[in-house]
């Protein structure tokens, strides 16, 4: 298994093109005397080339761009840019001056669609004894924060940051920075579902001691790492999310499917196995723990479905890999982090045995209960497919079923039966609320009018935007500052985006200050691939800022509502 991972990772990088380093791409050298003038030349690779509107020339600290003679530039994609330079400094500017400074800021993308970060040259110059230009490059090409007059106009964008700081790490210190990132995703609402599906695996196996118990959360674990890594990969080289391609309707059913297949065979109506042969195969290579590969295809299916959203350490590395090709290190930066995602799951499998109950009738009402929940997780997978209400009326219906079946409307003798209906009947009072609330809405909305009127005097309106030419046009014509929501039916961090964050009221009426734009990546189209190529997007939610035609901030991941409104308040 070792050889055809390594295999695949070796064919997979020969078809892979990675990104120049800044110091490859753009050379810059300086030339001249006393008498004629300075020359900046600039050695652009091939595939590669310069904006016109982020090029700055600063001589001993002040700004000499508007002096300078700039040569035309031509037109690409609506910009004006450079794909050989050179820049002329009179000698009149430096009369009298034996040594002296120049910085050149700068910025480029290359024709694949990366664009480095903005760079910054600087040059020590003196003349020698017969006037002739000696320059010595002082500091390597750099981030533009290093300028203290431009730190308030940095695109901060977290991914590169970490995709940089990847870079220039050693190994160790990259793994345990994944880790740690791993660690604090493990507590955001992505890894939620993963806990019913792993406790129902493990109740499903009969033996609940916590050894067996974290041997299987340590396989479903496992599988879910090596299916990140691998699919981060893949998602690297494909240059869009992984994860998009996989929330189509027809994958999105099939997985449904798989939940709902799942919960019948818990509720008892069939034994859900494979064939004595393979069962015989699997047995004997581990009679021990034998009937694992149940457990392996669903920590592969939490992974690619219910797995968490794309956040800034997750598109850091898969940017990182694309950058660089060092496609083992990064794949191994994101099995560590999805594996460190996965300790608490880890931790309920180890307290298996003290947690969940020990065989007999309480195991069959477990059971049971566990179907409930891999149908309402079956519910979930195809709200995508499916609106809101029908999801809701879906989890409504199941909550009524479930409520009866656990003895909402019987008898109850002992404590722990009484606890048991109370709770059966608190569902069944919240189910039929939402079976309710669904009916109304859908036989008699005049009912909610109130409501309805007052949602949308509180809706933010955003336009809807296809394709990377109509953004473009946007962000080149518009007058306003732009907030753009890269945003997906199936993006749980999205939901959460829009339901708990844009709709708190600072950060509302702040957002009506801007023109705001909203771009679907649910479908995976051509326009969606190019749109996120173009600003390096592995999936949402992103959020992107712009004003005056300049991107000010990208965020990838959920943001805080304290970090978001300290974000538009800088522009």
């Amino acid at each position: 298994m070792k050889k055809l991972l390594y295999i695949f990772i070796f064919i997979a990088s020969l078809a892979f093109s990675s990104v120049l380093e800044p110091k490859d791409a753009f050379k810059i050298g300086i030339s001249g005397d006393n008498q004629s003038g300075i020359i900046a030349k600039f050695d652009i690779a091939n595939g590669v080339y310069l904006y016109q509107d982020k090029i700055k020339i600063e001589l001993d600290n002040s700004d000499i761009t508007k002096l300078l003679n700039t040569p035309k530039a031509i037109k690409y994609d609506s910009y004006d840019i450079y794909r050989d330079l050179e820049l002329f400094i009179p000698a009149g500017l430096v009369i009298g001056k034996n040594s002296f400074n120049i910085d050149i800021y700068y910025q480029g993308c290359s024709d694949d669609g990366f664009c480095y970060q903005p760079l910054k040259d600087s040059f020590e110059v003196k003349f020698d004894l017969n006037g002739k230009v000696i320059a010595t490059l002082s500091q390597p090409s750099n981030l533009e924060n290093s300028n203290p007059k431009q730190n308030n106009q940095n695109i901060q964008n977290e991914q590169s940051q970490i995709a940089l700081n990847l870079e220039n790490s050693s190994i160790l210190w990259t793994i345990s920075t994944f880790f740690v990132y791993g660690i604090l995703l493990s507590f955001t609402p992505c890894i939620f579902p993963m806990i019913p599906i792993l406790s129902g695996l493990i109740i499903a196996k009969g033996d609940s001691s916590a050894k067996n118990g974290f041997i299987i959360s340590f396989v479903y674990v496992l599988a879910m790492s090596l299916t990140y890594a691998l699919a981060g990969i893949a998602a690297s080289m494909l240059g869009a999310s992984i994860q998009g391609l996989l929330q189509t309707p027809v994958v999105l059913i099939c997985f449904s499917v798989v939940f709902v297949t799942l919960a019948l065979s818990m509720f008892g109506l069939f034994e859900f196995e494979m064939p004595k042969r393979v069962q015989n195969y699997l047995n004997n290579k581990s009679s021990k723990f034998g009937g694992m590969s149940g457990v392996i295809f669903m920590g592969i299916a939490s992974a690619l479905i219910v797995g968490p959203c794309v956040a800034a350490p997750l598109a850091g590395a898969l940017l990182y890999i694309a950058n660089s090709g060092d496609m083992i290190v990064g794949g191994v930066a994101l099995f560590v982090m999805s594996f460190a995602m996965g300790l608490p799951l880890l931790a309920i499998g180890l307290g298996g045995g003290k947690i969940l109950p020990k065989p007999g009738e309480w195991m069959v009402k477990i059971k049971i209960l566990f179907g409930f929940i891999m149908l309402g997780m079956a519910v979930w997978i195809i709200k995508p497919i499916i609106n809101d209400s029908l999801a809701m009326l879906g989890y409504g219906i199941l909550g009524v079923i479930l409520a009866v079946v656990f003895g909402a409307f019987d008898n109850a003798n002992s404590t722990i039966q009484k606890v048991i209906k109370a709770i059966s009947i608190i569902i069944f009072t919240i189910s039929m609320v939402v079976i309710i609330d669904f009916a109304i809405s859908k036989l008699a909305p005049n009912l909610k009018i109130n409501s309805q009127i007052s949602q949308t005097q509180n809706e933010l309106k955003f336009e809807y935007v296809t394709n990377l030419k109509e953004l473009k046009d946007i962000i080149k014509s518009s007058q306003t500052p732009l907030f753009v929501d890269f945003w997906a039916s199936w993006c749980v961090n999205c939901t959460e985006l829009e339901n708990s964050i844009f709709t708190q009221k600072d950060i509302a009426s702040k957002l009506k200050e801007f023109r705001l734009i909203k771009i679907d990546l649910s479908h995976n189209t051509k326009e969606n691939k190019e749109l996120m190529k173009e600003y390096k997007i592995f999936g949402p939610p992103v959020l992107l800022i712009f004003n005056k035609g300049e991107l000010k901030s990208q965020i990838t991941g959920l943001i805080s509502a304290d970090e978001l409104l300290k974000r538009l308040n800088q522009i």
